[in-house]
């Protein structure tokens, strides 16, 4: 029976080195108490913060600290929760992490309206009275920009508290699908027992026995269906949670609120559903080629992941993808080339599924710390491009780190989810010039348009079901799981028109988890058009465009996103960026289409 190992069956190479950030819990405990003695210091400045410009600089210096200790804090908590969500010990250093955090961001919810007491005359007035202030310009920018939007201090404090609240339903939500769930075992046509887990689903949806497959899809929604009133409840509670929090900072909308946060403009949202929606017929063809791949007539939803290629996905083990990775970057230069080599050497990735573990991938780690990378490698073509895209987002974390100060550290996930792709669309170039082996080739370019099908089509039709579940929340309709399901199928049946709807795909919603993160998908969809215009950019320019590039990693957030994606040459304000990808994906439909 094919089984998931526990953590200890695992060789410590295969795992992350938390150890670089604290060495154990009484390390971390140090650092917790720190944190709280922080948060009692930069409480003191309630009320005084823009004295004098020698008194603002002291209250953004120690508040910096504070956070800095705070944010390792809470990463290492996470990190090791998620490690074993069984783990009940892993589970309560993450609720005081958390706990922690949301005192913090109470103690100092204070600053930003005192900020905004001032005019922007004010705030020039105490830079030339104290010039380390020059450092924060683009701060001061971004929370003047938010006056209309900040409450006064004792409700920004109540905010700030409620933080561990709010964020309940996707806590319930993660508990309940990582640690409480779990899937049944089917056979497989070898007669193998193959237990069904949310990081293999997909996985074993690429089999090339359509029985098989259709076991799986069946019993794994099944699954779904059990708990159907628990997550419906979750994900109504959270999409609620998104509206009352954006109408106690004045806003109109969840969309708006969270959008406005980056200084994303909402039209550029509605531009990308708005080209999508104009383009389906790319992606119709694909499911047309799907449906023509399959062994039936039809094209069912257990055949939306089969590969347009002849054999299972070639066994890629974990050393051969990182070398794989590791050239495909060459363009990027020697430098960020050596930096990602370095990196899977030092122990940044945590790579294999284990029971209990966090399911998915993610980058991350601290300004203070080594990046760190979750996988759950499944020895495939996918786990390898899932590799690139989360090196992408740890290199824009070195570059960000060792170039910005801590103020501007972060990036929004806008820029983000670009420089984890501009990774991916390497690795294609790279592979389909270098790779003799026409098997692997082909599914090097199945795998470039599943990314193209699964991220700037599929992300953006989650993110029409987003959209739609906020305006229906906010217009007073109740969110049940039965009007979730009816309007999930309708979005599924307009994207996949080729295929045949049924009522266990209208369940999918409820297996995204980045739905309790409001509006947050659309980016992945922005960021591959995005990447694609740098990738082809780096191909036809070389070095200046790869120096363009670099810059933009180096900038963090400096300024706003699409002025940072701008000086990597790309202007996401218009649909060229995304009538671009669709161009290159249809593209690389006809590649197929010839091979096949």
């Amino acid at each position: 029976m094919s089984s998931v190992p526990e953590r200890s069956e695992v060789d410590e190479e295969y795992t992350w080195a938390l150890e670089s950030l604290y060495a154990d819990s009484d390390e971390w405990e140090t650092a917790y108490e720190e944190a709280e003695e922080l948060t009692e210091l930069v409480a003191s400045y309630e009320g005084r913060s823009t004295a004098d410009a020698e008194t603002l600089l002291s209250v953004l210096e120690d508040y910096e600290n504070l956070m800095r200790t705070v944010s390792n804090v809470v990463s290492y908590a996470r990190m090791r929760r998620d490690e074993d969500t069984r783990r009940d010990e892993a589970q309560a250093m993450l609720t005081r992490a958390q706990s922690l955090s949301a005192e913090a961001s109470s103690a100092a919810s204070f600053l930003d309206p005192e900020i905004q007491d001032l005019d922007r005359e004010d705030v020039e007035a105490m830079i030339e009275s104290e010039p380390a202030l020059a450092e924060y310009d683009h701060y001061f920018d971004d929370v003047l920009r938010m006056k209309p939007h900040t409450r006064s201090t004792e409700v920004e404090s109540l905010l700030a508290d409620l933080s561990e609240v709010t964020g309940a339903p996707g806590e319930v939500y993660d508990m309940l699908t990582n640690a409480d769930m779990t899937f049944p075992t089917v056979e497989d046509p070898e007669g193998e027992a193959t237990e069904i887990t949310l990081n293999n689903f997909t996985t074993l949806q690429k089999r090339h026995d359509r029985a098989f497959r259709q076991d799986v899809y069946e019993a794994f929604y099944d699954e779904w269906e059990t708990v159907h009133n628990t997550v419906g409840t979750a994900y109504a509670k959270a999409v609620k949670t998104d509206s009352k929090m954006a109408a106690a900072r004045n806003y109109d909308s969840a969309r708006e609120a969270s959008l406005n946060g980056p200084n994303v403009p909402v039209e550029v949202y509605d531009t990308l559903v708005e080209t999508v929606r104009d383009n389906l017929g790319t992606l119709h063809r694909h499911a047309e080629l799907k449906r023509a791949h399959t062994d039936g007539d039809d094209l069912r939803m257990w055949d939306l992941y089969v590969p347009l290629t002849e054999t299972e996905s070639p066994e890629i083990e974990y050393e051969e993808a990182c070398e794989h990775v590791v050239d495909a970057l060459a363009p990027l230069g020697t430098e960020y080339q050596s930096r990602v080599a370095d990196g899977l050497d030092s122990r940044w990735v945590d790579v294999y599924e284990t029971r209990g573990k966090q399911s998915g991938a993610y980058s991350g780690g601290t300004y203070d710390s080594q990046p760190y990378i979750l996988m759950n490698f499944q020895d495939d073509v996918d786990s390898m491009y899932t590799l690139a895209h989360e090196l992408g987002h740890s290199l824009h974390s070195e570059y960000t780190s060792e170039t910005q100060p801590y103020v501007y550290s972060g990036y929004e996930i806008f820029v983000a989810e670009v420089a984890s792709t501009v990774n991916e669309a390497l690795l294609t170039r790279h592979l389909l010039e270098t790779v003799e082996d026409d098997r692997f080739r082909r599914h090097v370019l199945d795998q470039y348009l599943e990314r193209f099908r699964s991220t700037l089509f599929r992300q953006t039709m989650f993110a029409e079901f987003e959209h739609r579940t906020h305006e229906m929340s906010e217009a007073g309709e109740p969110l049940t799981p039965d009007r979730l399901n009816d309007l999930y199928r309708e979005l599924k049946a307009d994207y996949y028109e080729p295929g045949e709807i049924d009522d266990r795909i209208a369940r999918e919603w409820m297996r995204i988890p980045h739905f309790y993160r409001s509006f947050y998908v659309y980016q992945y969809a922005t960021g591959i058009s995005a990447a694609v215009a740098i990738a082809q950019s780096i191909d036809e320019e070389g070095e200046p465009a790869a120096s363009r590039y670099r810059k933009f990693l180096e900038s963090g957030s400096s300024d706003y996103p699409l002025e940072l994606l701008r000086t990597a040459g790309v202007d996401m304000a218009d649909s060229d960026p995304i009538e671009n990808a669709i161009e290159e994906y249809d593209d690389a439909l006809e590649h197929m289409e010839n091979l096949i």
